[in-house]
């Protein structure tokens, strides 16, 4: 029914719709598909090569302790990091897929492992629409700090194993697949991928058009991230709090990329409430930032009591107590 109405609207406005996927296009070819390729298929390349099993071994040494993830979580962790949105929850799949993590782990982990990467933040938040690389160096930073406090509160709990990087050496030296077929897989699957996101990016940019609420900030970046902090942007840096908010919010768009990247392997509810806690905390991060001194301490007392009730709601131990109440009313 909902397709229906989309096709129908579709013929209703097809101006507004050529519009909006035009300007969708766009900026595939000006943003997507240049800050997104390149990370996705180098990260494939790790993941599928199997050197993100020593890598991980070496960097859970100083990660784990800051994230308290495993080994293979801490390089999807970095991975989505520093590749922005779909490259993240492309690592967790691959992991998944390749036995290196679990699909408890993988669920846990996927809400800041698919975050908006440097390049997007930096250069096309800060630069392009702040004429500002402070700002952008700022709102990153803050997604940073929210990707690791998330990691500590909906990443506990999780069974590490006991690995060795002198272990994990020599089975990626036993294992590792030749060159050609690395890249030629990973080529072609990274190019998927990235198809799958850019359908989505004009998909969204066309049904904007011709939703009453399209004009409408803060909403048109809850649908799709991009247009909707542009828009803010014109507001100039009082509309900062809610720009860090919405990039780790991600967007609906970005939301949809994740769940057809990982081909529904997993289980979304998770997923969409990591999102909104990190996206409560990012902005009462960069607000504390942008603030005096008492509201400061306010609002960082704030995300610690987020933190804090999310991580008993997430616990293995309020898991098991509320499956077993439910079982009594039952």
């Amino acid at each position: 029914m909902l397709f229906f109405v989309i096709c129908a609207c579709f013929a209703l406005f097809p101006e507004q719709v050529l519009y909006g996927a035009q300007n969708g296009l766009a900026l595939c070819i000006n943003a997507l598909i240049p800050s997104l390729l390149p990370f996705m298929l180098v990260s494939s390349c790790v993941i599928k090569s199997g050197f993100s099993r020593p890598f991980g071994a070496a960097l859970s040494k100083i990660l784990s302790p800051i994230t308290n993830l495993s080994a293979e979580g801490c390089v999807c962790f970095l991975t989505g990091l520093f590749g922005g949105f779909g490259v993240g929850a492309r690592a967790v799949y691959e992991s998944y897929r390749e036995k290196q993590i679990t699909k408890e782990e993988a669920e846990r982990i996927l809400p800041f492992c698919n975050n908006a990467g440097p390049l997007f933040i930096i250069a096309t938040v800060g630069i392009s629409f702040f004429m500002s690389k402070s700002i952008g160096v700022l709102l990153f930073l803050v997604q940073v700090a929210t990707a690791i406090i998330c990691a500590r509160v909906l990443g506990t709990e999780i069974k590490k194993k006991r690995i060795t990087l002198k272990d994990e050496w020599a089975y990626y030296k036993k294992n590792k697949p030749s060159i050609g077929e690395l890249i030629t897989s990973c080529a072609i699957e990274s190019a998927g991928a990235i198809i799958n996101a850019c359908v989505f990016v004009i998909t969204f940019s066309a049904i904007l058009e011709i939703l009453p609420f399209g004009e409408h900030r803060i909403l048109s970046g809850i649908l799709e991230v991009t247009r909707g902090v542009a828009e803010l942007s014109r507001d100039g840096e009082r509309a900062i709090p809610v720009i860090s908010a919405l990039l780790a919010w991600g967007g609906m768009s970005v939301h949809f990329q994740a769940s057809a990247l990982t081909k529904g392997a997993f289980d979304m509810k998770p997923y969409y409430f990591g999102k909104i806690i990190a996206s409560v905390i990012s902005y009462l991060i960069t607000l504390a930032i942008c603030s005096d001194t008492y509201m400061f301490l306010y609002l960082s007392a704030g995300i610690l009591l987020i933190a804090f009730v999310t991580k008993l709601i997430f616990s293995p131990k309020g898991t098991q107590q509320r499956v077993f109440r439910q079982r009594q009313h039952s």
